[in-house]
């Protein structure tokens, strides 16, 4: 189901693609882009996304959709959500034990994952839900870590949030549910705590009123782009708790009720 090899960047884009690439690579983060230096609009953003993907050694395991609030929309100017690749080896099951100094920035976010079990490739007809939610195998419990290879997470300029792979710096994986389906998800309620205090609770409603309906605008954009959703893939969905950012020792802990919980530390 790969895509065909991205078309050559544009020789400001190419820039921008090797600094975000030398900064991931090298574990350290940059100043954000000056005016003319990188993505000015989302479509140039993505283009630079899918150069690194195309050229990135680790392997691909799923997407990340972000500003799936309408709070978190307003925050970045935009009125729909943005997504981001998920790669293998900052993949993690919880309870996580993390060093801090391998993230630059230490954000989490409470979110429904959806492992998926068969393909969605790229098409020009349009995912319905029901063919979307076929696909879907589990539902899983997750953490986003939110770690962005720029000095300050960039909400004045979501171009660049959206080249630098969404701003994924990884994901804590909870235990799958496979009955999924039998989950009123819009009202399941998540709880965040860190360091043993309370700090947000939200529902699934939250991300565009049902985690569902996230996966199925993600089908559609991906598909959009000439790429997919690939079998054994998983799809986070989206903050139902805020974004929040531990002290190293601290463990921040998501209580998902019947689904368990999702615990990491960065030591």
């Amino acid at each position: 189901m790969s895509a065909s090899a991205p078309a050559a960047l544009p020789p400001v884009l190419e820039a921008a693609a090797r600094r975000i690439a030398a900064a991931r690579s090298a574990g350290h983060v940059v100043t954000a882009f000056a005016a003319g230096e990188g993505p000015s609009s989302l479509d140039e953003a993505y283009a630079v996304q899918r150069a690194l993907l195309a050229r990135w050694g680790e392997s691909h395991v799923g997407w990340k959709v972000g500003a799936t609030s309408k709070e978190v929309q307003s925050l970045f100017g935009v009125s729909e959500p943005m997504f981001g690749p998920v790669f293998a080896p900052t993949v993690f099951q919880s309870p996580a034990r993390l060093r801090a100094a391998d993230f630059q920035h230490r954000m989490l976010e409470s979110e429904f994952a959806f492992r998926f079990g068969a393909d969605l490739p790229s098409r020009a007809e349009a995912y319905a839900r029901d063919e979307v939610l076929a696909a879907v195998s589990e539902a899983i419990p997750a953490m986003e870590i939110v770690s962005p290879r720029f000095e300050r997470l960039p909400v004045d300029n979501i171009p660049a949030l959206v080249a630098d792979f969404g701003a994924n710096g990884g994901a804590v994986l909870g235990a799958p549910c496979s009955a999924w389906r039998e989950l009123d998800l819009p009202a399941h309620e998540v709880g965040l705590s860190i360091g043993g205090a309370a700090r947000q609770s939200g529902t699934g409603a939250l991300v565009l009123g049902d985690p569902l309906a996230v996966l199925v605008w993600l089908a559609n954009a991906l598909s959009a782009q000439g790429l997919g959703i690939e079998a054994g893939q998983i799809v986070l969905t989206g903050s139902m708790t805020g974004v929040h950012a531990p002290e190293p020792g601290q463990a921040a802990v998501a209580d998902f009720g019947a689904l368990g919980r999702v615990e990491v530390t960065f030591e």
